[in-house]
């Protein structure tokens, strides 16, 4: 199999998808930004060729495709690909881009609008008989204000298309609305602000849309309030609850997710489940990886196997609960040695994050798991708290 990867630098645990892989006899090509020799040496060899380039011009992209098939060509390899996959919801126009161009089975660029604009995913939403937040896309300051009117603050005020918290607000007042639309770019969504606990449903789709693996998130808070500074603490449930994952199914299905991962993002109001937004790729930074610790498993190898055709099996009894918890320069009443004996063997993981991370998921992270929820968050208790003076 002939697999064109996109960015296999960034995140850097993603390269656990390339070497997996590379072990189960794909050939993997690569287009990235990085330099070559600043990656890891076990990427670099597991990858066969690679091209650095700026991703964000697809005339460009274009130029180092047929490049890179002409590189292929020379090798007496095949001249083409099989599959185009960056699980980076950054790099997926790109990926629908070269599926067109080459004809290669995949998402298609009259596909991302609903998979990336939030306005589109809430026409979807209510097509599946969803309640969502009301409100929706605002044409001109004026109607924003009089939507806001009827709405009544505080509000959410969301980028239509981006990733995570990137450009989101929360609305106090009039005057606070007056002044962000006043230096708005591109297109925006307003919406009521919903009190309520965020969960998700998370998985891995098969070529044929089926669910062969489901996972789900609950977060301590929003994504706003980590970017405001708050310590970022979330963590995977053994439990997932079988109307979150009625309505994950048949969101896939609707969405017409394939050989991918997906991420969907809901309130959670006592039991009604209210859609926020999907996202067609893994969760991101150490999720994945917290979700191999909660089942003792490998989702990299198992997305492998999936994509050349193997049967694949992946536990579906979750033995832990996993929290990751994020935290900054502040005075905590647990210094990290504390930790260390605090959690003992129930800390899997921990370190530094990636500069581009730490102001979403704080400076330092800790993953803990434990068959116990109790257990898991009176650890995720000790480890946040503050000094008190």
């Amino acid at each position: 199999m002939e697999f064109l990867y996109l960015s296999p630098e960034f995140p850097p645990n993603y390269a656990n998808f390339i070497i997996q892989l590379d072990r189960m006899g794909v050939n993997v090509w690569a287009i990235g930004e990085a330099d070559f020799y600043a990656m890891p040496k076990h990427l670099q060899s597991a990858l066969k060729w690679y091209i650095r380039t700026d991703l964000s011009s697809h005339q460009t992209i274009a130029q180092v495709v047929d490049e890179l098939i002409k590189a292929k060509q020379n090798m007496g390899m095949p001249g083409h690909f099989d599959l185009v996959e960056s699980h980076n919801e950054q790099w997926l126009s790109l990926e629908a881009f070269i599926n067109q161009k080459l004809d290669i089975e995949g998402v298609r660029p009259d596909q991302l609008p609903q998979w990336k604009k939030k306005s589109v995913m809430k026409q979807h939403f209510q097509a599946c008989g969803l309640k969502v937040a009301r409100g929706g896309l605002i044409p001109s300051p004026d109607y924003a204000l009089q939507l806001a009117d009827e709405l009544g603050y505080p509000l959410i005020l969301k980028p239509d298309e981006g990733v995570g918290a990137a450009g989101i607000h929360k609305v106090a007042d009039k005057a606070a609305l007056e002044q962000l639309l006043t230096g708005l770019q591109g297109d925006f969504v307003l919406e009521e602000f919903i009190h309520g606990r965020i969960i998700s449903y998370d998985g891995l789709v098969d070529y044929e849309g089926r669910v062969i693996f489901e996972n789900s998130l609950i977060y301590g808070d929003g994504v706003l309030e980590y970017l405001l500074g708050k310590d970022t603490f979330f963590y995977v449930s053994r439990k997932i609850p079988w109307r979150l994952a009625e309505i994950g199914k048949r969101l896939v299905k609707h969405f017409n997710i394939r050989r991918k991962f997906f991420h969907f993002e809901f309130f959670d109001l006592e039991g009604e489940y209210l859609p926020i937004e999907i996202n067609c790729r893994p969760p991101g930074g150490a999720i994945l990886d917290m979700m191999n610790y909660s089942v003792d498993d490998d989702l990299y190898a198992a997305y492998a196997r999936m994509v050349i055709g193997e049967e694949v099996k992946i536990t579906p009894q979750k033995k832990y609960f996993c929290a990751y918890i994020g935290r900054r320069n502040r005075n905590y009443a647990l210094n990290h040695e504390g930790i260390m004996a605090r959690c003992g063997t129930c800390l899997v993981e921990h370190g530094e994050n990636p500069p581009i991370f730490r102001q979403a998921m704080s400076d330092y992270r800790y993953i803990i798991r434990s068959p116990s929820e109790d257990e898991l968050l009176k650890m995720t208790l000790d480890m946040r708290r503050l000094v008190t003076a």
